[in-house]
């Protein structure tokens, strides 16, 4: 799925099991940080434009942080930072789960055949791999529906709460967000 899709269901898990702002944070990060992974698709652009062929992305996608050790070692780094560390070391565990799920769920190529396993022991082991042979694609209907209701979960919530994802990243953007949602919201009524 989408780093987007990702970040928007881990921030709601983080929302829905701790009560710490800065935690919620990191247990966003826990669920986006699988993607990092990808970065390889950066560098295979750059080798193209240079007349060079690589094939990074490839190699590497879904195998060095799509997997139980990456599950385990992102929050344990996060952690580090949290206020409440045990409590946010397991609901990142549970995020990054949730990225699993997903992209298991959500992440097949354009071609019928074109499903991406989870290596789920990578890069320890190439056991354990997982697949579903009724993966969605990655632009499919499914994953569009599901990246709207979460972000109709979030206005819902910022209305209601005062706080929005957005917090992640500048507190006082986060105020302006809250604050036209709510003039909207009301208007609406």
């Amino acid at each position: 799925m989408s780093p987007v899709t990702h970040f928007l269901g881990s921030w709601i898990l983080g929302d829905a099991a701790t009560r710490e702002a800065k935690d919620r944070t990191l247990v966003a990060w826990c669920g986006v940080l699988p993607d990092a992974d990808g970065l390889g698709a950066a560098v295979d652009v750059v080798n193209r434009l240079l007349g060079q062929e690589s094939w990074y992305y490839a190699a590497y996608h879904h195998r060095l942080l799509h997997g139980l050790p990456a599950a385990l070692a992102i929050p344990a780094l996060l952690a580090c930072f949290a206020v409440r560390k045990g409590r946010m070391f397991a609901i990142g565990v549970a995020a990054v789960h949730l990225h699993l799920l997903c992209d298991l769920v959500g992440s097949r190529g354009p071609g019928l055949d074109d499903v991406w396993p989870i290596f789920y022991l990578a890069p320890l082991s190439d056991h354990g791999v997982v697949t579903w042979s009724g993966q969605w694609p990655l632009n499919g209907w499914p994953n569009v529906l599901l990246t709207l209701g979460l972000l109709a979960w979030i206005v819902a919530r910022a209305v209601c709460s005062g706080y929005s994802p957005v917090s992640v990243f500048s507190r006082g953007a986060d105020r302006r967000v809250v604050a036209a949602l709510r003039h909207r919201w009301r208007r609406m009524r």
